[in-house]
């Protein structure tokens, strides 16, 4: 991490713990476990935003709220959708932890594997896939997005409170996954390097 994180139990550090507890309470129960040795309460993703508390708990509800039952969206498709994003951004730390993540909602290591490695080739149904190149093409370049994609998503059974919540995951996690790179989410202590 390139810059100092401040843990919980930090003098300072009640506002932190706080807003660690709220939105943790949103979290799907595949979050319980941190993904080790690239996550931690140092050096993970939600630490790099222990310095603005209020940052924290704002940008990780939002993720939280995303994950919802009650939306259309199953939470294999949450994490296929966060590890397509974090493999089209090379993002090593986000990659390696939403892998492993659709390998604790599926059970299935080799198809989080197939997921990650190249989506298109990876054992997924049509609706998956229209889902997964329109995740890619917001990745790559949003300004991409035709009406095209969204008569596909539609084609492919998501109805527009689906495709709102495919696009604001996607949206999510390209953001997560420039502050792990830009901060060196994963790659050592709280210590600034």
């Amino acid at each position: 991490m390139r810059i100092r994180t401040i843990r919980p139990d930090d003098a300072g550090g009640e506002a932190v713990r706080r807003a660690r507890e709220a939105q943790h309470a949103l979290y799907p129960p595949e979050y319980d476990a941190p993904v080790l040795p690239i996550d931690d309460e140092i050096a993970g993703i939600v630490a790099a935003h222990s310095l603005i508390p209020d940052a924290m708990h704002h940008a990780f509800a939002t993720f939280g709220v995303l994950m919802s039952p009650d939306l259309p969206l199953t939470r294999r498709q949450h994490e296929m959708i966060a590890t397509v994003v974090s493999a089209a951004n090379r993002t090593r730390y986000c990659s390696l932890s939403h892998t492993e993540f659709l390998t604790r909602v599926t059970g299935d290591r080799p198809f989080a594997e197939a997921v990650a490695r190249d989506f298109r080739t990876a054992p997924i149904d049509d609706r998956d896939r229209a889902m997964l190149e329109y995740v890619e093409q917001i990745t790559r370049d949003a300004t991409g997005v035709t009406d095209a994609h969204h008569v596909r998503l539609r084609e492919a059974g998501f109805d527009d409170r689906g495709i709102l919540q495919i696009t604001l995951i996607a949206a999510w996690f390209n953001y997560i996954n420039r502050v792990a790179d830009a901060l060196g989410v994963g790659h050592g202590t709280g210590e600034p390097t």
